[in-house]
């Protein structure tokens, strides 16, 4: 569904900024609050969800379920024609949160979840070093995360 002509107003706004302090919070409890009917929120919520603008999901964190290696990585790609095959490889890879082609001096920045640092080496080294038309790479680690993915609206 095309999803490039949906245009959200402060209304919509507000059910994800509720929804994003709570995923679980209830219609009726988010149609109070913002003193609109709970079949406006359902509708909208649902509209929401059928043109792939929210996605309800469960979040845990990362540190708490022992996830204590977690990095950026900017891959190079040569041949060019290989990229699309290579972000693909990469994406399927579990430990692999984040995928996006970038522009400048790398082609493709991935985040990696990994275990420990062990785990961690040798997913870089045997998973993504041996994909064919990862030619360079470039690692940050991140030490001490002091906000996960979120957006206030």
């Amino acid at each position: 569904m095309d999803t490039s002509n949906i245009q959200l107003d402060k209304i919509d706004f507000q059910i994800l900024t509720f929804l994003q302090k709570d995923g679980r919070m209830s219609f009726t409890d988010i149609s109070n609050e913002m003193n609109v009917s709970v079949g406006m929120i359902r509708n909208r919520y649902q509209k929401m969800v059928d043109n792939n603008i929210l996605h309800i999901i469960g979040w845990a964190d990362p540190i708490k379920i022992g996830i204590d290696a977690y990095a950026r990585i900017n891959l190079k790609v040569l041949p060019a024609s290989k990229l699309n095959e290579v972000v693909d490889k990469l994406a399927s890879l579990p430990e692999v949160s984040f995928v996006a082609l970038t522009s400048g001096n790398y082609n493709i920045e991935i985040n990696l979840m990994c275990t420990n640092n062990k785990h961690f080496l040798n997913t870089v080294v045997e998973k993504i070093h041996t994909i064919e038309g990862v030619s360079d790479s470039n690692t940050t680690m991140y030490l001490d995360v002091k906000k996960w993915a979120s957006r206030n609206f």
